[in-house]
């Protein structure tokens, strides 16, 4: 079992301004790279406010010195959002800067004021997607390129370095319904599913990926992740007590932003479901035993969304020590 953690809470409060916020996120990946976990993610959202999401490129460049041998993730990487050939060569030069260490999550989005920003619909996603993966991976190859796609046209193009990693960096696809997991199984090396998909569809869905996998020939088994949100206290009460004040601006957040969709399968936003039908919560020993059960649905890792997060900088170093030792350690939690 792989752990990792998000970026996310670490961007709060937003008004304690940018530039305080990314140093301290270099200061506590500093400390979090010499603790066992297996990762660090950055997300991409364009136009977030009033919350915080400075663009993944730049963070994880910036991150790459001070994580040392923790991987540096895009989760997720809006990829509908960007040009297909920037992607290539920005997320080739960042795998040199991290000296192979990337590892490429990529999803479809789904806020109607990022997707109007770069001029694409909802109908657009999918094929927008997939395109760009086709894109980003034959100029990954080193060779020539031409293409007559929907959204890119190439002529004999080529890119005039390739990724750190050979063939090319691991390649994994949120998820949140089955056709978004079958995609991933198809075009990806892993699957990652959301923090709001209920523990029993992470199960099904897991499932539908192994599938999916199985009937390709030569594939092999694949990776499953999920991002879970973590709330510690010293009871399950006290750790639902104190989730509220965080969980009550996500709820609210995701809903503006009218994730759900018909096609996914149900997302907790809402106190409506149980903290015990998606989120790691509890004293230690309760996360560990949630975790565990992951692991017994098929998940090969775990990424932490840490909604328990303190907010002094010194604080958040040893709120990470403490999940290493009191959850990473006892789980079995492989470092990278």
């Amino acid at each position: 079992m792989r752990i990792g953690f998000h970026l996310t809470p670490f961007w709060s409060p937003a008004s304690r301004g940018a530039t305080d916020l990314i140093d301290e996120a270099v200061r506590v990946v500093a400390a979090a790279s010499r603790m066992g976990f297996a990762w660090v993610s950055a997300p991409h959202h364009w136009l977030g406010h009033p919350s915080f999401f400075p663009h993944p490129f730049p963070v994880l460049a910036r991150l790459a010195p001070e994580a040392g041998a923790m991987r540096l993730k895009t989760n997720v990487l809006i990829l509908p959002l960007l040009n297909a050939v920037d992607a290539a060569e920005s997320l080739a030069t960042l795998d040199h800067i991290c000296h192979g260490r990337l590892d490429v999550g990529v999803g479809l989005g789904y806020r109607e004021t990022e997707l109007a920003a770069a001029g694409v619909t909802r109908k657009d996603r999918a094929p927008k997607l997939e395109e760009s993966l086709e894109v980003m991976t034959r100029l990954w190859s080193g060779e020539e390129v031409t293409l007559d796609g929907r959204y890119t046209t190439l002529r004999n193009a080529r890119m005039g370095y390739r990724p750190y990693q050979t063939p090319r960096p691991f390649l994994e696809m949120a998820a949140q319904s089955v056709a978004a997991t079958q995609r991933a199984a198809r075009l990806t090396d892993g699957v990652f599913f959301g923090p709001q998909v209920g523990w029993r569809d992470v199960a099904s869905l897991a499932a539908v990926f192994r599938e999916t996998r199985a009937a390709r020939p030569g594939a092999g088994p694949g990776v499953v992740l999920a991002s879970r949100s973590l709330i510690v206290g010293k009871s399950k009460a006290a750790a639902a007590d104190a989730a509220r004040e965080f969980l009550d601006k996500t709820f609210s957040q995701y809903r503006a932003w009218d994730m759900q969709e018909r096609t996914m399968v149900e997302l907790r936003l809402g106190f409506e479901a149980s903290l015990d039908d998606w989120a790691v919560y509890g004293a230690p020993g309760d996360c560990v035993e949630a975790i565990q059960r992951g692991r017994a649905m098929g998940l090969d890792g775990v990424g932490f969304t840490m909604y328990s997060l303190p907010r002094d900088a010194q604080a958040r170093v040893e709120y990470l020590q403490m999940v290493a030792e009191d959850i990473l350690r006892p789980v079995g939690a492989t470092a990278p």
